[in-house]
């Protein structure tokens, strides 16, 4: 059995996985969690696996590969920061809009996918990334909505398209490390760089107080970090084997349950709606599967 014959059940994985670290994120937000500290915190625990990651998953050319360190290294400075402004989103919009709008994200992975790696979708992948941007727009149709509950502030969509820009970029960066290097290290390295740019802001930032930010709900950080740790493992080799366009449409998957989780968990509005934003954009991820 090769890696493509499980493809399908990777997918399915990183997409509840997927799930359920917005879920674990959106109920510490919710509880008060500063957004730094909630990330710093999460890279500490998954900083031991990462070593160990380095330890079983190396090819030992990659580690004097100068093309290697680069991208890797990249991939984990874009990633973090973009991280940070996503949960920052995460903090001022609901869980079924935040999830879903992150169809926007397989239409950045056509363009940084053709200018940054010379990938060429077909056309009718291309109809459906395009169909999973227009499901997006249903979800934000209702801007004029009195209430403001339904839908993100302009605050929020300019954070959440900013973190999906330098995230998605970082995924250019993360694909030619593993077309280098192994998942292991790649993961690895990134997690490290990563950490290291969370402190770095921190130590930049302006403090009000002694720990402006310090991360105060601990017991539920293992949890969290494991699953960000499997999911972004799940990321990677899915890179390894399709397109970054076709990858960010299939993660889309996840919308639906996004959905139904901030409507019988956090007990969002417009459940129909953004139902409906739902399934539009999953027809754009079946139309990739069918004729991709």
């Amino acid at each position: 059995m090769t890696i493509l014959d499980l493809l399908p059940w990777l997918l399915a994985t990183r997409v509840v996985l997927s799930v359920t670290a917005s879920g674990l994120q959106k109920r510490q937000l919710n509880d008060g969690e500063p957004t730094g500290g909630f990330w710093r915190a999460t890279y500490g625990w998954m900083i031991p696996a990462a070593l160990l990651a380095l330890l079983l998953d190396s090819r030992p050319e990659s580690w004097v590969s100068g093309t290697f360190w680069f991208n890797a290294v990249l991939a984990g400075l874009l990633d973090a920061a973009g991280n940070r402004l996503m949960l920052a989103a995460l903090k001022q919009s609901d869980l079924s809009v935040f999830g879903p709008l992150t169809a926007l994200r397989p239409v950045l992975a056509l363009l940084f996918g053709w200018f940054f790696l010379s990938e060429r979708p077909s056309w009718a992948g291309t109809a459906g990334i395009v169909i999973t941007g227009l499901g997006a727009l249903v979800l934000i149709s209702r801007l004029g909505s009195p209430q403001g509950t339904e839908r993100p502030d302009l605050r929020s969509l300019c954070l959440r398209t900013g973190g999906l820009a330098l995230s998605t970029l970082a995924s250019v960066f993360l694909k030619r490390a593993v077309q280098s290097g192994t998942p292991g290290m790649t993961l690895g390295i990134w997690i490290l760089a990563g950490g290291l740019a969370l402190e770095g802001l921190r130590r930049l930032a302006p403090a009000a107080s002694p720990r402006p930010d310090a991360p105060r709900n601990g017991p539920w950080f293992p949890l969290h970090a494991a699953t960000f740790f499997i999911l972004q493992w799940l990321t990677i080799v899915i890179f390894q084997h399709s397109l970054l366009a076709y990858s960010f449409a299939f993660f889309q998957s996840a919308m639906v349950l996004q959905v139904l989780v901030g409507r019988f968990l956090f007990g969002e509005p417009a459940f129909g709606r953004r139902l409906l934003g739902c399934l539009v954009m999953g027809a754009g991820a079946v139309l990739i599967a069918w004729k991709g």
